[in-house]
């Protein structure tokens, strides 16, 4: 009996100090890939096309900034590539976000904040880029200002959830290559940020700089999801230690 009994206690405290971990399968398992594809294939191709339709002149916009992206998915079929590939991305994207939150709960079920301001922030900045992709090509008194808004609203809450991500990813991720790589996307895209609120105001005409700012960034960040769902294996049947903070 009392042998029983201190194994019950020694298996009690084990319990107390371990706990199996919730399984993880992604709801698309193939989503952070199709964001990428989607938003590299349509931009570029949209590019193509408006170029060929002598709306905008040829360049290597990621480094020349001679246009927008938002101007190459203004007008003829660019307009309709545009929508039927941005459109899927920023719902993907809210899929993605979401998942990345489940991923978080499944590896670390008692941090809290870091398990869920990424996907806070990141399906804010997935719905200011469905609000951007909506207007874009419609002429009206303030959708000008809507898509300045939600274009800046999309960069700005994306660029701190990818970074608030990496936090959980460095600790969390089944392949150790994911978070340096990951690192090193939030780092470029840090600098990006940077040169855009520094630069116009020390030079005047920086409108190139900044168009081109604006194709790297979006183009690391559709990056980003494929990147951390790499990390995303091994989840299941994991166990962890927890820990005595809720906040990380």
């Amino acid at each position: 009996m009392e042998d029983s009994s201190r194994s019950m206690n020694m298996g009690s405290d084990l319990s107390r100090g371990t706990a199996q971990v919730e399984s993880f399968h992604p709801w698309f398992k193939f989503g952070p890939v199709l964001i990428l594809l989607l938003y590299w294939l349509g931009s570029a191709s949209g590019y193509i096309f408006s170029y060929l339709g002598e709306v905008v002149p040829w360049c290597v916009p990621h480094f020349e900034g001679c246009t927008s992206i938002s101007r190459t998915g203004r007008f003829g079929i660019s307009f309709f590539i545009f929508k039927f590939t941005m459109i899927p991305v920023a719902f993907l994207a809210f899929v993605y976000w979401l998942d990345m939150a489940r991923w978080n709960k499944a590896s670390v079920p008692n941090g809290h904040f870091l398990n869920y301001a990424p996907t806070i922030l990141g399906c804010l900045g997935a719905a200011a880029l469905l609000v951007q992709i909506t207007v874009l090509g419609v002429e009206c008194g303030v959708c000008r200002t809507i898509r300045s808004y939600s274009t800046t609203s999309f960069f700005l809450l994306t660029f701190i959830a990818q970074w608030f991500a990496w936090m959980r990813i460095r600790k969390q991720s089944a392949r150790n290559w994911v978070s340096v790589l990951y690192l090193i996307l939030c780092v470029l895209l840090s600098i990006d940020v940077v040169l855009f609120v520094i630069v116009p105001n020390i030079l005047d005409n920086t409108s190139a700089l900044e168009n081109s700012i604006a194709w790297r960034s979006s183009y690391l960040i559709s990056l980003a999801p494929a990147i951390s769902a790499c990390g995303w294996k091994g989840t299941t049947g994991k166990q962890y230690k927890p820990e005595s903070s809720n906040l990380d």
